[in-house]
């Protein structure tokens, strides 16, 4: 049986989107391969409480090999540079030790500098190298309103780097087109989305009350969140649910109807999306083919529609044109029978083409 070595930061129990993914793709995986983890601690946010009760179990034949954590803050960008490089570096190593020659390489795109390492890696030991594109590095530094120093030198660095790998897959058909001119036509690209966990997360009954939005996720920087509190019409309540690096920026606003509710754990999220009519996924305009937020296919799994923010041919906003599941942009006015027939057609789409069997069986054929 032939060894694939999953390479991330993030993996179970913690609970981030990537950690949870990586866990699913281990145990989908371990029926073909002698699957092997190498990963960061247990918890990425040290903020956040472990959810002990998660009913995620991972596959006994899975082996994980975990780095030590760092101390460092991850919320100034400092901090995130120097977790991004020293995590990388333990991971590496963890790496260059125990891969061999024979073996099949999954490696998710954060932190970004292990890519340049694990690409040199793969020269000299001739190992086969997929890597999963969550975020596109330099790239995704400037919607961020990140500046990083000789951006140039390091983006050729990057592109070289993404062009060694033998397999690049891409979350979105335009995450695929920004991959294209970075790692040149000769390039292997696979596009795989995400699945919608339509197990755990299932409709419920649309809430009474004022008309309700809700952002469940990542509070930081490429969302443009800033822009939502301060366009929120007269008569609508927007809530949050999660942390990061913009939250205190959009308390700071003083927006009356704009509520926080903190972190959440995953098996909460069925309760979470079910207390709002319309859930919103948002990306700033320079995020064009840079990511595709997760968040997106559970919302579908709620049977909640999706109101979108962001470039306008991006993958999530293709979605909703194809299956008339949301809104992007403001809508001129809010129908509430129009937000439930919405909401149907997302949960009936996330039934067919998003299930999580669906997506895991595409996402092995890519990799076999």
């Amino acid at each position: 049986m032939k060894t694939l070595w999953i390479i991330s930061e993030l993996f179970p129990p913690d609970e981030t989107s990537t950690a949870y993914i990586l866990g699913e793709i281990a145990n989908a995986a371990a029926g073909e391969y002698d699957v092997r983890v190498i990963c960061g601690p247990e918890v990425y946010d040290a903020r956040k409480a472990l959810d002990t009760e998660h009913p995620f179990r991972l596959h006994p034949s899975v082996r994980v090999l975990r780095a030590q954590g760092l101390g460092i803050d991850k919320n100034t960008s400092m901090g995130k540079a120097r977790a991004f490089a020293a995590m990388s570096l333990r991971l590496y190593r963890l790496a260059k030790r125990n891969i061999g020659a024979e073996d099949k390489v999954l490696l998710v795109t954060n932190p970004a500098p292990l890519v340049l390492l694990m690409a040199r890696l793969r020269r000299r030991r001739r190992f086969e190298l997929n890597i999963l594109v969550h975020d596109v590095f330099p790239e995704n530094t400037k919607p961020a309103g990140l500046r990083l120093p000789l951006y140039g030198l390091v983006k050729r660095l990057f592109d070289r780097a993404y062009a060694r790998a033998d397999l690049l897959i891409a979350l979105g058909r335009d995450m695929a087109q920004v991959l294209r001119r970075k790692a040149g036509p000769e390039a292997k690209i696979a596009v795989v989305g995400n699945w919608a966990d339509t197990d755990a997360v299932a409709p419920v009954p649309f809430p009474e009350g004022p008309l309700t939005l809700e952002y469940a996720g990542n509070i930081g920087r490429v969302q443009g969140l800033e822009r939502l509190v301060r366009e929120l019409p007269e008569g609508c309540e927007l809530h949050f649910y999660g942390t990061g690096a913009m939250e205190e920026t959009l308390k700071g606003m003083g927006r009356p109807n704009v509520f926080f509710h903190g972190p959440y754990f995953r098996a909460q999220q069925k309760e979470v999306l079910g207390a709002c009519h319309i859930a919103v996924v948002t990306l700033s305009e320079g995020m064009y083919g840079l990511g595709v937020p997760s968040k997106a296919y559970n919302i579908l799994a709620s049977g909640r529609p999706i109101l979108y923010f962001g470039p306008a041919q991006g993958e999530i906003a293709l979605l909703i044109r194809e299956h008339r599941v949301g809104y992007i942009g403001w809508p001129e006015k809010w129908d509430r029978e129009e937000l439930k027939a919405m909401g149907s057609r997302a949960r009936a789409l996330a039934e067919t083409e998003y299930a999580k069997p669906v997506i895991l069986e595409k996402f092995l054929a890519a990799i076999r």
